[in-house]
């Protein structure tokens, strides 16, 4: 990977690169697993693939990291950047590829499995009860903000019906 003059990733090389992705979608189905496995009434553990589609777009763009990254509820979130939800559901299309390539990476190093009965993306056992340890010298704070942010939107998700969150962030699953 090419590094900038002041030896630093470029924000582009960070964005374009799977096994950031996969950090993020990582975090994004662990905090979901998190509030899911405790609440009785939900009849998933883990999200469906649809949702994973909106982890990207949501945190790769800085304002909406920093809301959700300190956020436990969508309304909190929304309150504090009121332009999550504009052109969500096109990012969320224009950054497909990306998000194929992350959970590909996630199958291929055995951090995902796809559960075909329930039409769900699952976390594997080892990955089930911590993080994906980051080990990058230059930009590891913000390797941290998408991963935190990616894990308090999987905790929200979880909470919220699928028709509230499509209603909430004007997105279609």
């Amino acid at each position: 990977m090419r590094k900038t003059i002041n030896n630093k990733l470029n924000l582009f090389e960070i964005l374009q690169n799977p096994a950031v992705g996969l950090i993020g979608i990582h975090a994004f189905i662990f905090g979901y697993y998190s509030v899911a496995i405790n609440k009785d009434n939900l009849k998933r553990k883990f999200p469906p693939l649809e949702f994973l589609f909106f982890v990207l777009p949501i945190v790769y763009d800085k304002n909406s990291m920093m809301s959700f990254r300190s956020s436990f509820e969508l309304y909190t979130a929304m309150s504090k950047d009121k332009s999550i939800t504009l052109g969500l559901q096109e990012r969320a299309n224009k950054m497909s590829k990306q998000t194929f390539d992350s959970i590909n990476l996630g199958f291929s190093k055995k951090v995902l499995i796809y559960n075909q009965d329930e039409k769900l993306i699952e976390l594997t056992e080892n990955f089930k009860s911590k993080k994906i340890l980051i080990i990058m010298k230059d930009n590891s704070e913000t390797l941290k903000n998408i991963e935190k942010a990616a894990f308090q939107l999987g905790n929200i998700f979880a909470k919220k019906d699928e028709k509230m969150l499509q209603l909430t962030l004007n997105v279609r699953f």
